[in-house]
């Protein structure tokens, strides 16, 4: 568990005898591969799907089948939580990035399928009921109308899922008698760029959104003029679904009071690397229908049969109020096992020291997953297997979450000047772009350089970075080298321990006797854990505790400037 020293980011040189472009970005570690075995199997065979299908990154297509899942828990399970009898809600907060053209939109749709058809059923349906009532209203005038109306009230209105939406229509929704929702959109900048967090409301939107993470509880106090009024709505359902640019959101990503006050460390994160360029269709490919794979088949027969199973809505109240899941006693220990470590990590000289308000959260984000995934496997308790995947895809995202800290993320204005250098080299726009006008781009470039200050400030970046060449600070042409001087890439550093820490950490913790449903998981999840641990899975747990202390003693020296 050796930790790399803080990698620093490259700065223009002086030097006049060097003219090649120096590299804008400088990742910590490359993007780590999603852990799609840690899906449990009718997940992780539809996730796969996802990915062929569309030619999409692994990661994509995973967090939009959890998002599916989430969905479909939300109503029907609660997770546990060790000091609370009745448990937490099980919903999640997902953030996934991916450049444009990577294909969120389609991944999204082929995940949500039964969702998005029992959506519009519904509401089709309730459309049709409201047409009904008020066609029968309109014949009749004045108190008879009024009193026919009463007698026949128009229904609820069905809607679950928001994607052009903020946060305020949601809550108006819950406080008027809605029971969950998920907000669901492949423009994440609409939350954390749009109105939502505009500067006099982000406070108020932010503790709103955390309250209904944490509880699901929405609450909206009003002056009695205002047309939505004021209200309260208790035990609800929100998930989250956020599909992003990078650059759309750069800046909320290392905003202080997002991180720290406990709202971005609420989401599952994940970030892609795009495939853009090995894409590829042959005769075969275009022949395979989607529609058809016995894999998506199975997961959307497995949704629908979810969707006809009840849910835990109380029909006079609108409340959510379902069971918390049961652990078992091997899943007990695999949690403790997990929460302990990431404790552990968050200590000084730790591997998460620099994301604590992340890293507290890896346990109460382990237990929600958990909570999904039986859900979505038709179990009455979580079992070690599931708690195990679960646990895996939360250090995924606490570990994506270290590349995106603060101590070691690029400035705003570098990786603002990255994607421009990207716009103005996409091939269907390079010939006109090789030489151009800073006026000319103010008006006819991507929105983030339309504002002159901005504008100026990128190009001078891209200036002493040597990509662009400019005598008047006026006209500028691309440098001839520029094509390969974009990032400069630096190998990931070990992983702290995963899954088989997690079981040698469990049989240490307990001595309760096996389970006979989750004792082991899948030879394919046990390679895909094995091959990133420090530790060999078949040393001892005396083993496995003295490498941790040798892997501490170590962080120590290499601070201490040692190694």
């Amino acid at each position: 568990m050796n930790l790399e020293p803080l990698k620093t980011f490259p700065k223009p040189s002086l030097r006049s005898d060097d003219q090649a472009p120096l590299p804008l970005l400088s990742s910590v570690v490359t993007v780590a591969p999603y852990p799609m075995a840690a899906l449990p199997q009718l997940m992780q065979d539809a996730a796969l799907a996802i990915a062929h299908h569309v030619q999409a990154p692994d990661a994509l297509a995973g967090q939009c089948v959890i998002g599916a899942a989430t969905y479909l828990a939300q109503t029907r399970v609660n997770a546990p939580h060790h000091l609370r009898p009745d448990g937490m809600p099980c919903s999640l907060f997902m953030l996934t990035l991916a450049n444009s053209g990577d294909r969120k939109s389609e991944c999204r749709r082929l995940a949500f399928k039964a969702i998005d058809e029992a959506e519009r059923d519904a509401r089709n349906l309730f459309h049709q009921q409201c047409e009904e009532v008020l066609s029968q209203a309109d014949r009749l005038k004045g108190k008879k109308r009024e009193e026919f109306l009463a007698d026949n009230p128009l229904p609820s209105d069905p809607r679950t899922q928001y994607s052009d939406a903020t946060f305020e229509p949601i809550v108006g929704d819950m406080i008027r008698g809605a029971s969950a929702a998920c907000w669901d959109t492949d423009e994440g900048g609409q939350l954390f760029g749009g109105a939502s967090l505009k500067a006099d409301t982000r406070a108020s939107t932010i503790g709103g959104l955390t309250k209904a993470f944490d509880s699901g509880a929405f609450e909206r106090t009003r002056s009695r003029g205002n047309v939505e009024g004021s209200g309260f709505a208790y035990h609800r359902r929100l998930s989250i679904l956020l599909l992003a640019q990078p650059v759309t959101i750069a800046e909320a990503l290392s905003d202080p009071l997002l991180r720290e006050q406990g709202f971005l460390p609420r989401f599952l994160f994940t970030s892609t690397e795009t495939l853009a360029g090995t894409r590829f269709l042959t005769p075969e490919k275009m022949q395979a229908k989607s529609y058809a794979d016995p894999r998506l088949q199975r997961f959307w027969e497995r949704c629908q049969m979810i969707q006809a199973s009840p849910t835990h809505i109380v029909a006079e109240t609108g409340e959510v109020l379902p069971p918390p899941m049961e652990l078992t006693a091997q899943a007990t220990a695999v949690w403790l096992a997990f929460y302990n470590e990431t404790e552990q990590e968050q200590g000084r000289l730790g591997v998460f020291s620099s994301v604590r308000a992340f890293a507290s959260r890896a346990g109460e984000l382990a237990r929600r997953v958990a909570a999904v995934f039986a859900c979505f496997e038709q179990q009455e308790a979580i079992d070690e297997d599931l708690m195990m995947r679960a646990c895996m895809i939360v250090r995924h995202s606490l570990k994506e979450w270290l590349r995106y800290s603060e101590e070691t993320q690029p400035s705003l204005e570098l990786v603002q000047a990255a994607a421009l250098m990207e716009w103005l080299k996409e091939p269907v726009r390079a010939d006109k772009w090789r030489a151009f006008h800073r006026n000319e781009l103010g008006k006819s470039g991507p929105g983030f350089v339309r504002k002159a200050r901005n504008r100026d400030k990128l190009l001078s970046v891209l200036t002493r970075y040597r990509h662009l060449i400019s005598e008047d600070d006026k006209q500028y042409q691309i440098h001839p080298l520029a094509e390969v001087a974009d990032t400069a890439e630096i190998q990931p550093s070990q992983e702290v321990g995963t899954a088989d820490d997690l079981r040698i950490d469990a049989e240490t913790t307990s001595h309760a006797p096996p389970d006979p449903k989750g004792t082991d998981i899948s030879a394919n999840f046990r390679t895909t854990s094995a091959s990133e641990k420090p530790v060999s899975s078949g040393d001892s747990a005396s083993s496995a505790i003295s490498a941790n202390t040798r892997a501490c003693d170590e962080r120590t020296s290499l601070y201490q400037g040692v190694l």
